[in-house]
């Protein structure tokens, strides 16, 4: 694939390794893992960047101060988004430390390291309160399973903050596609169709089919 251009499409305006990882990122949404495992392969494209996948694993096995590196070393991620993800696995280590009995850890983590990560006073003050509620809730998990699922949940809400082309917006093909779908429709100068249309051509509505009454008029009356 090393001739392939770098961009495709009639005016060259879509990059070609963008447009290849939405449509592995669709395959996986829609169910389809095999068929975007392949076309990872063969393309060599993958749908998670390495910054992500490095920083999944990372969070999988628990290890903390790496995630916060990771996070704080990424390029191109806002102070408010970077903010946003490192409030998530300060809470995530955290409860970890609590659910273990490490209260000192706990407690050296948010005096140490949570000041010194710019991740905004409002933030601090919410994990100090975390730990007092987490504290009276006499908190413990001891199933693992527990703490994975957990883990997978911060991946999740991790994906929503971090920007392109770390990660990519949820269902983007299905959005770009809707997207075009609705200005074809917005404008139809005709358009009386309810419900999805098709995708194998330009939508347009012909005069013909606006819906057509006969009606006789036997009286009419106009009044000043």
């Amino acid at each position: 694939m090393e001739d392939s251009p770098t961009a495709i499409g009639s005016k060259g305006l879509i990059r070609r390794r963008e447009f290849i990882r939405v449509i592995v990122q669709s395959l996986y949404s829609l169910g389809y893992r095999n068929s975007a495992s392949c076309l990872e392969s063969e393309s060599g494209i993958l749908y998670k960047s390495v910054d992500f996948e490095f920083l999944e694993s990372q969070i999988l096995e628990g290890n903390w101060g790496v995630c916060i590196d990771t996070i704080n070393a990424m390029e191109g991620l806002g102070d408010e988004s970077k903010a946003s993800a490192l409030f998530l696995v300060f809470k995530q280590c955290l409860l970890e430390y609590l659910n273990c009995g490490d209260d000192s850890s706990a407690l050296a983590v948010l005096r140490k390291q949570v000041p010194v990560s710019h991740v905004g006073r409002k933030n601090i003050h919410n994990l100090a309160y975390n730990i007092l509620c987490w504290k009276d809730m006499d908190l413990v998990m001891k199933d693992d399973s527990v703490i994975h699922e957990m883990r997978k949940r911060l991946l999740m809400e991790l994906e929503k903050i971090l920007s392109p082309p770390i990660v990519l917006p949820e269902r983007r093909l299905e959005h770009l596609v809707e997207t075009v779908v609705t200005a074809q429709i917005d404008s139809c100068v005709y358009h009386n169709l309810q419900g999805p249309v098709s995708l194998y051509e330009d939508h347009c509505c012909t005069r013909d089919q606006l819906p057509t009454e006969t009606v006789q008029v036997f009286f009419l009356l106009i009044s000043n």
